[in-house]
């Protein structure tokens, strides 16, 4: 990719983006798609992908490691890929696999369909803990040494795996009507944004109290991240959409009209050498790549 190229398309999967990251190490986005194919796409040439996982399900989720990169699967199951090209499958939930973190203890921890959560140290299951009642796991976000939990029942929890057996005695921090789907925490603030099937953006303290509230999107928020002062969110409406760190207040939108995705937005990671760029990707099947500042407004929306 040339300093100058401002956007680039990735196409070639046969089914709806899911997930997306960028490996730092390789210099490389990475994609996980319906059609059961986890592509590799080089920074210096976006526009021509490598299948480096196949399954006769989708893949719901990818997440890079030290070692390689971890996926998860619509049927539960935990590709461990390593740099050699070695790769272990391991049965690990019901229900599929919905949530992956690389945590900075260097372990990983999945979240699936069955309301469990599996650690893993060294592609091995180590420990596990699960919620008494039915829900799907659908985000796992680091904050120090504790994970922060989001379920399909719209509860989100705040959980230490070195201090809690049960995820039932975790504290719930937030709540989003029929599900919460992604999260951040802003340290300088110290609150959590939250995002969920509501289309709303929700701030909480550390006691779980909601300060603010904003319907920000006319569907789903699936997926949220950070650049400098600026909270990006994917949504189900086909949009990406930034918003002020200080202030919540939009900044800009991104669709198709702009050279974003024409449906669903499911996958959206930041990434790039200097963390230039953004990742877009959903329910058209294409990988829409830009250098985020291009769509920063001057006065806003």
């Amino acid at each position: 990719m040339q300093t100058k190229d401002k956007h680039s398309t990735l196409s070639g999967h046969q089914g709806a983006l899911y997930d997306s990251a960028w490996n730092s190490i390789s210099e490389e986005w990475l994609t996980a798609g319906g059609d059961g194919v986890v592509a590799k796409w080089s920074f210096d040439n976006p526009n021509v992908g490598q299948a480096v996982l196949h399954h006769e399900k989708a893949f719901f989720c990818v997440c890079v490691d030290e070692d390689g990169l971890v996926a998860g699967t619509e049927d539960g199951e935990l590709f461990f890929l390593n740099h050699s090209g070695s790769v272990r499958r391991w049965p690990a939930h019901r229900g599929g696999v919905f949530a992956l973190l690389k945590h900075t203890n260097q372990k990983i921890y999945s979240g699936g369909g069955d309301g469990r959560v599996l650690e893993w140290t060294a592609g091995k299951l180590t420990r596990e803990w699960s919620f008494s009642s039915a829900t799907k796991i659908r985000t796992l976000v680091a904050h120090g040494d504790s994970i922060f939990i989001s379920t399909s029942k719209g509860k989100g929890h705040l959980w230490n795996p070195n201090d809690i057996a049960s995820l039932d005695n975790a504290n719930q921090l937030a709540f989003h009507e029929g599900g919460l789907y992604a999260a951040l925490f802003i340290e300088e603030k110290e609150v959590w944004v939250t995002g969920g099937r509501d289309g709303h953006l929700r701030v909480w303290d550390s006691k779980g109290s909601e300060i603010l509230h904003i319907p920000a999107h006319e569907g789903a928020i699936y997926r949220m991240q950070r650049t400098g002062n600026l909270i990006w969110t994917a949504s189900r409406d086909k949009t990406v959409k930034s918003w002020s760190v200080d202030s919540l207040k939009p900044i800009s939108k991104w669709t198709h009209r702009n050279g974003g995705c024409r449906r669903s937005v499911n996958a959206l990671s930041i990434g790039g050498p200097n963390l230039e760029w953004i990742l877009a990707g959903g329910d058209d099947r294409i990988g829409q790549l830009i250098k985020w500042q291009t769509l920063l407004p001057k006065n806003g929306l």
